[in-house]
């Protein structure tokens, strides 16, 4: 089974329709898929059409420290197509942050809760937030690949280069490999500027770049807003045609020898090099030997804060770095 995230610290860049519609996409060609919806705006829940208000149990109820272990993903799955199937997501997701204080082993928490499906699906596909927190550690530890949808601006490359820090930084705490590839979304060849960005990505990322180019689709944005993927609603798409080739790819992409090469810390590092050169360098990991207190200097708040505290502290970070400032799919 491949657990694969898609993640990036800016929204608005593709993260969640690139896992919504690769998932799509796998299921079609006969692969077995589990979305898991792990934002608590669950954009990939109602993406799907399916209401979080409609809910009595989310991915929440699973991996809360509340509930025990009282259920599994097995007892909140959606079925969406065949092949495909949801864990979904709703805005009290959000307060799993504040009641994993004290929690040992807080980070592994979505890792252990998917480890009975290992037989039952060939691909698990998670919708991570667009924030650091222990939401998205946990997402980083569940997963064995990661895909960073890069809108080709510069807040997108801002949350490359804070995502690959933690990916470094997994390995180094806790020898968690993760392969990270990223994957240029709302591509308009009919601009020099995305011509020329296009290029540059691809000769300095080399093989830590999908060779799939999402290009710009308004049939994207409308099937997110009718709930549905874009090839449910035009199968002759250009949006739908671009992500059954990284459907594709990602099915043959074990076969190649640049695969095999991503899962050592010099590629994460590699890329981390060649994002600084488009920004003026990103922030130095943290030194603290702690994983938790690393989570909680990159989150911006300590897990002993109060709710209030933390909201305060993750609106301020917003303001501050940018990374954060656009909601959407």
């Amino acid at each position: 089974m491949r657990v694969i995230a898609s993640a990036n610290q800016k929204g608005g860049c593709g993260k969640t329709t690139t896992a919504i519609n690769l998932s799509y996409s796998l299921s079609q060609k006969g692969q077995k898929v589990l979305l898991i919806d792990f934002d608590p705006q669950a954009h990939a829940t109602m993406g799907l059409n399916v209401k979080p208000s409609d809910l009595e149990k989310t991915i929440y109820d699973v991996i809360t420290p509340k509930k025990n272990w009282l259920w599994g993903i097995e007892d909140i799955l959606v079925p969406v197509k065949d092949n495909f199937d949801l864990a979904p997501s709703s805005l009290i997701l959000s307060a799993f942050e504040q009641e994993l204080s004290g929690l040992e082993r807080r980070e592994h928490r979505l890792f252990q809760a998917i480890q009975p499906l290992k037989e039952q699906y060939d691909f698990i596909v998670i919708d991570c937030p667009p924030s650091i927190g222990h939401l998205c550690f946990n997402a980083l530890r569940a997963c064995n690949e990661v895909i960073i949808p890069i809108d080709m601006s510069l807040f997108s490359l801002r949350g490359v280069a804070k995502l690959i820090e933690i990916i470094i930084m997994l390995k180094d705490k806790i020898d968690h490999d993760i392969k990270s590839r990223a994957l240029i979304t709302m591509y308009d060849r009919r601009t020099r500027y995305s011509r020329t960005v296009l290029e540059k990505v691809q000769a300095e990322f080399g093989s830590n770049v999908f060779d799939t180019v999402i290009r710009y689709n308004i049939r994207l944005r409308e099937t997110a807003d009718l709930g549905l993927p874009v090839g449910d609603y035009d199968k002759n798409a250009i949006g739908h045609l671009d992500y059954e080739n990284l459907a594709e790819e990602v099915i043959h992409s074990r076969e190649t020898r640049a695969y095999q090469n991503l899962n050592t810390s010099n590629a994460a590092q590699d890329m981390l090099q060649k994002t600084e050169e488009y920004i003026d360098g990103a922030a130095e990991l943290p030194e603290d030997e702690s994983l938790d207190s690393e989570i909680e200097e990159f989150s911006g708040y300590s897990s002993q804060s109060n709710y209030s505290q933390m909201i305060e502290a993750i609106a301020r970070r917003s303001t501050d770095s940018f990374i954060n400032d656009e909601d959407g799919i």
